[in-house]
């Protein structure tokens, strides 16, 4: 009921509030007479077939300027229509992403009707936004030999950097549909990057990255946008935005097909003698991968109901550098012994099914409605040299599905009324050996609750097990609205959102004990215990935004101005925490409901755009922004949540006398007994505040990680489709956190003093005294840690800067 109230109330804002659309391409230019005069109350139309509605129209304002905007990609006619004048017709018009195309007119006196037409094709320089903009069509994407991800796409883009756990290109797909890593450019970080379908964001609330487990997939794409530097103030980070343009279907049906296919036979091998020599027991290298991208749209009722639908199958199995482990299967064995007849491999098999349907409820009403479901596992997922095939994690999700709905309403030529809203539901985690498990095989699923994992101390091999796995939901809800007003030389836009939901990871282990055995050389001698099953929940009950910005076009300059307000809030709801297998005697623990994040900030964008001939080929661009960094709920806000002062992992040395690897002594007992050392923190499975948070960091104004980010750059036609674009960025970072060890104090340190090396690149060739080095002193070292996290300008100043051209 809360989530319909705040609803209710959000499109009450918007409707009080004055943008253009989200995420859509615009026309606008000047109407003029054979003399040069401006000619106000000029009616102008463009109509596309890529339009539900089929026209969308408005009149030149006093300086016979025009804008025309919410447009979707295609190409358009556009016309020109004034009382005494001929009628003038532009044909071919491409738009593509979000830019502005100019389509300037001149009118004649008289009564006859003149087509114009021009090359269909968007401009590749635009003269009235500051915002560096990549667009890629769906036929590019179907071209290039890469995977049709977000962050494989993202990567063609100049100045991107793929980081994360593979870092990788993903060429031809290798890495499946699963491959998201972060995307970063320009001295900003992953978490500050986001995707949005149609521009509402589809992040998770969960990963620091932001990126989580849903995936545009290009079949519903109409094209995808990359907006890297100068971004607007609908978002409150500086991250590139991917945002997904969907397909909306059309008049006559449609459909298209895209599909790829790769095998071993298709690969090199750079498995080398001195590899093999080196100890790589097998090339990490394809087996075999394919995907299947379908789509068909077309009228559920001509120029009233339009659909398209989607679907996506990809199946993908590398060989990983590892051999099977011949013990896999007994219960007794506590060695990994390589099954070279058959090596270890890492499968993904993703599928996806997306409808949206567009509704002309009115001349003036436009719904689009768009359900999707996902499902996908990475089973198995990890396996490496270290990692055997039955130890590695099975990367599954049960449940991934969006519903996503829109409303846009251009109340008059000049007033644009839009509502988004969307629930996106995700429940992901590494559910080791579930049914229908990771090698399809059921003799692992019968034996998995009595296997423990085990670690070969003498070369770092896991095998037997996988020992901690978890099973995460995370579900949100966004919405977001404007209300847009635009005359030919000026646009201003006002608008509202928020995004709420929660973060519920459960830990568990694949074996009923939840221990992992350490040998060495087939000799026990350490075993690590886990506090599990547990829940550590975190809620986000506000993220919200509100934003107003302005453009205004002076002659050959347009300014953008914006400012927004952000608060985001979030907190640990009371939460009780039971018994365990190793903590079987604790009396239930309650932690209470505690706030833990409440940020409140105010940012800006400017900067200006200056048609330098006045032909539209050449662009002089400045931009001064400030930005957020991005938020999610396991970063800083998810650190103060008390149930994370728990001890959940614990070691204790192991002598194994007789060697039946059975621990012959009482886990649950934190001192030595029987084969057993004591527990490395005797408070094992009960709180331990080690970590204490700053008031003034958690809750306030201005307190929140930020950037500030120069620009400065000129772009140039040289050619038709062929620009140069040379561009000076500067960002700089504020608001860094810091944590004190309150354990130790300066006293605990000794200073030393050590001779710098004689070297001709040292100062003065070295041999000088380095000083004031620290040394912790050694009755100090190993007290625990009780880390204060504070604001690192109470301890000085913090810089970081990224320039570059």
């Amino acid at each position: 009921m809360k989530g319909y109230i705040r609803l209710a109330l959000f499109v009450l804002a918007g409707l009080l509030a004055p943008a253009w659309a989200f995420a859509q391409a615009s026309i606008s230019g000047t109407v003029k007479d054979t003399s040069g005069a401006v000619l106000p109350g000029v009616t102008v139309e463009a109509a596309s077939p890529v339009l539900i509605e089929k026209v969308r129209s408005v009149v030149t304002d006093s300086n016979g300027r025009f804008q025309i905007i919410d447009l979707r990609p295609g190409a358009y006619t556009v016309t020109f229509t004034l009382a005494g004048f001929n009628t003038t017709r532009r044909d071919g018009v491409t738009l593509a992403g979000t830019g502005t195309s100019s389509v300037d007119a001149e009118l004649r006196v008289g009564a006859l009707e003149e087509t114009i037409t021009v090359t269909g094709e968007a401009p590749v320089v635009n003269v009235q936004s500051t915002t560096t903009q990549r667009v890629l069509s769906l036929d590019t994407a179907n071209a290039i030999p890469t995977g049709r991800n977000f962050d494989s796409l993202a990567n063609l883009v100049p100045g991107v950097t793929i980081s994360g756990a593979t870092g990788s290109r993903n060429v031809g797909n290798i890495l499946g549909a699963n491959s998201g890593d972060g995307v970063t450019f320009h001295g900003t970080q992953s978490a500050d990057s986001r995707i949005t379908v149609n521009g509402i964001s589809v992040m998770t609330l969960q990963a620091g990255g932001g990126l989580g487990r849903a995936k545009p997939e290009m079949g519903s794409a109409q094209e995808v946008t990359f907006d890297q530097s100068s971004v607007s103030a609908e978002m409150a980070t500086g991250g590139m935005r991917i945002n997904i343009i969907p397909r909306d279907g059309g008049n006559t049906f449609k459909g298209t097909a895209f599909a790829t296919f790769a095998n071993s036979s298709m690969t090199a091998s750079n498995y080398t003698d001195r590899l093999k020599a080196a100890g790589l027991a097998a090339p990490q290298t394809l087996k075999r991968n394919w995907e299947v991208n379908p789509g068909i749209g077309g009228p559920f009722k001509k120029d009233k109901v339009w659909f398209w639908l989607s679907m996506r199958k990809t199946i993908v199995q590398n060989y990983a550098p590892i051999f099977a482990n011949a013990n896999a299967y007994d219960i007794t064995k506590w060695t990994y012994v390589p099954d070279t007849s058959k090596q270890g491999e890492n499968r993904g098999r993703y599928h996806t099914i997306n409808l949206r349907t567009t509704v002309q409820a009115t001349p003036r009403n436009k719904f689009a409605f768009t359900y999707k479901y996902e499902g996908y596992c990475s089973c198995p997922e990890g396996v490496s040299a270290t990692v055997s095939p039955e130890a590695a994690d099975d990367g599954r999700n049960p449940r991934l599905r969006q519903e996503h709905a829109e409303w846009t309403s251009p109340v008059t030529s000049k007033l644009l009324l839009e509502v988004v809203a969307m629930h996106l539901y995700e429940r992901w985690g590494g559910m080791h050996l579930q049914p229908r498990g990771s090698l399809d095989d059921p003799r692992l699923l019968a034996i998995q609750s009595q296997m423990i994992s085990v670690v070969e101390q003498s070369t770092g091999m896991t095998y037997r097990n996988r020992f901690a796995n978890n099973n995460t939901r995370v579900p949100n809800y966004s919405y977001r609205g404007a209300v847009s007003y635009v005359t030919g030389s000026h646009s201003a836009k006002f608008g509202i959102g928020d995004t709420f939901g929660y973060l519920d990871p459960r830990a568990y282990t694949s074996s009923d004990l939840p221990v992992q055995y350490r040998l060495n050389n087939g000799v026990p001698n350490l075993i690590t215990l886990q506090n599990t099953p547990r829940v550590t929940k975190s809620d986000q009950k506000h993220d919200i935004g509100i934003f107003a910005q302005d453009r205004w076009t002076l002659g050959r300059a347009t300014i953008n101005g914006a400012v927004r307000y952000d608060n985001i809030i979030t907190e640990a709801p009371e939460q009780v925490m039971g018994p365990t297998p190793l903590s079987p005697n604790r009396a239930p623990i309650v932690f209470p409901k505690t706030p833990m994040l409440n940020w409140k900030d105010i940012t800006y964008r400017s900067g200006m755009a200056f048609d330098l001939f006045g032909t539209g080929k050449t662009a002089v661009k400045v931009s001064f922004n400030k930005y957020l960094r991005g938020q999610t709920l396991n970063l800083l806000g998810a650190a103060a949540n008390p149930s994370n002062a728990l001890v959940n992992q614990v070691t204790r040395s192991w002598a194994d006398a007789n060697r039946d690897y059975v621990p012959n002594c009482d886990l649950t007992l934190p001192e030595a007994n029987g084969e057993c050392g004591a527990m490395s923190d005797r408070n094992f499975g009960t709180p331990a505040l080690l970590a204490t948070f700053d008031p003034e960091l958690m809750r306030g104004m201005g307190k929140r990680l930020a950037n500030y980010e120069f620009s400065a750059g000129v772009q140039h036609e040289l050619l038709p489709r062929v620009s140069v674009d040379v561009g000076f960025f500067r960002r700089i970072w504020a608001n860094f956190s810091t944590i004190d060890n309150l354990s130790v104090s300066a006293s605990d340190f000794d200073t030393f003093s050590i001779t710098a090396p004689t070297n001709a690149g040292l100062p003065d060739g070295g041999g000088y005294q380095v000083t004031g080095l620290l040394n912790l002193k050694p009755e100090a070292f190993g007290r625990a840690g009780r880390n204060y996290n504070t604001l690192a300008s109470n301890y000085g100043k913090q810089q970081e800067h990224w320039t570059g051209v």
